[in-house]
């Protein structure tokens, strides 16, 4: 049982780096159904609170990519715990392209977040993540609490 326990483990973390290194960062959008359910829900903290589907998580980082075509992620700290993956992060990129109706504004940022990811047969059925939305509206030059 242990071992078993062990392979899921290991394939679910699996899983989770090929989420950030390949579709995140590399915008292989081919691998989502490799590592997404059909029906996978990602819940945030920011401008899109809720996302439903493959295909509306894929949008969401076309368009991450499309204003940030360097970002990057790395992973500072992995714990498995069975069916979930926790991460802690740092993300990075320059603003060189429009971001959320944000036009480029040729500024770096770098951000920490934490991820939290449910598993279910591999795949990721579930992610709740908190980035620093604020800190990298600021490291951009962009005052989101301007009228």
């Amino acid at each position: 049982m242990a071992q078993r326990t062990e392979e899921r483990e290991r394939r679910n973390e699996t899983t989770v780096r090929r989420f950030f290194d390949e579709l995140v960062v590399e915008g292989n959008y081919d691998i989502a159904d490799e590592v997404l359910t059909e029906t996978y829900v990602r819940h945030e903290m920011g401008p899109n609170p809720e996302l439903t589907g493959r295909e509306a998580f894929t949008a969401f980082i076309e368009g991450l990519r499309g204003g940030f075509s360097d970002v990057r992620v790395d992973i500072d700290e992995l714990l498995v715990v069975d069916d979930y993956v926790v991460v802690r992060a740092t993300e990075r990129g320059t603003h060189d392209g429009e971001f959320a109706g944000l036009p480029p504004t040729g500024e770096q940022f770098e951000v920490g977040g934490i991820v939290i990811h449910r598993l279910e047969d591999g795949k990721i059925a579930e992610t709740y993540a908190c980035w620093d939305m604020l800190g990298m509206l600021r490291q951009l030059g962009v005052d989101p609490l301007a009228a």
